[in-house]
């Protein structure tokens, strides 16, 4: 069992290099700080420090990786320290929805929720879309916004939306004897809209680059590596949508859709619901 003291003593000295400024920042003293480390070292059996008389202080390999997961221990200990604290004060509404609409409607509509709703905290999760409906049919959500899932008990609202083509302001599809596409590596959707609407137009496209997180698509994107699919209200700074003077072809809608509990009565998802909807069609 690691000492959670110990691992506070240990970040401190793994960010200052030094035990006795560590200390002072741990309001204790220099041998307090000697001794949590020591109790680390003999608990993983690795040394942590490189550290002699006449040498700088410094992490060694095993300490570097240590020190990655003794920040992350420590904060999820703090998280759950305050869940647990804030739990009984506050009402808690979770949310689950896809990391692209988190990265663009979502941020508007908590803003405004926060203002009518105070005392709610929210739990966001996000993943693809059937993996929210399971986590919704599994009571692990009270609000699901994502890609239509198609109508069953507790669709909220469906609303169609224009997909368009994204892309960097530096990037030139002229330069290209193809059109290059970066997507997620399981969006098969999307990669599909954009098939069909160039095979349409009797374009070439070609899938340049792939990523499970939406995060990296973003980055080979606003690089000027590629262009990318996304619905119209999802395109934020420093994407742009690319003018239909650059000769790509117009892309089919695609709907969203939010889902509650089944014959739950819950005004507060209803609320989200109704300013993600109107975060969709702006």
């Amino acid at each position: 069992m690691i000492d959670h003291n110990a691992l506070r003593s240990f970040v401190e000295a793994a960010e200052t290099l030094n035990f006795s400024v560590a200390a002072t920042r741990r309001n204790t003293v220099q041998s307090a700080i000697s001794s949590h480390i020591a109790k680390l070292e003999s608990t993983l059996d690795r040394t942590l420090f490189e550290r002699g008389r006449g040498r700088a202080m410094a992490l060694t390999a095993e300490g570097h990786a240590f020190l990655v997961y003794a920040r992350r221990i420590l904060a999820l200990s703090e998280e759950a320290v305050e869940a647990i604290q804030t739990a009984h004060s506050r009402k808690i509404m979770r949310l689950g929805t896809t990391v692209t609409l988190a990265l663009s409607v979502l941020p508007g509509a908590l803003s405004e929720f926060a203002a009518q709703r105070p005392d709610i905290q929210i739990h966001v999760y996000c993943d693809r879309s059937d993996a929210l409906l399971a986590r919704l049919d599994a009571d692990e959500l009270d609000l699901a916004v994502m890609m239509d899932q198609g109508k069953r008990p507790g669709r909220r609202f469906v609303h169609s939306q224009s997909l368009v083509w994204a892309g960097s302001q530096s990037f030139d599809l002229s330069q290209y004897p193809f059109v290059p596409l970066a997507f997620l590596s399981d969006g098969r959707d999307l990669r599909r809209y954009a098939f069909e609407a160039l095979d349409a137009a009797g374009l070439q496209g070609k899938i340049a680059h792939l990523s499970p997180h939406p995060i990296v698509v973003r980055a080979f994107v606003q690089a000027g590596l590629a262009i990318t699919v996304m619905p119209k209200s999802t395109v934020e700074t420093p994407l742009h949508v690319v003018p239909y003077e650059a000769g790509l072809p117009p892309i089919s809608p695609i709907a969203f859709a939010s889902y509650a509990q089944p014959g739950a009565v819950n005004e507060d998802a209803e609320l989200l619901a109704d300013l993600l909807e109107h975060a969709l069609m702006q």
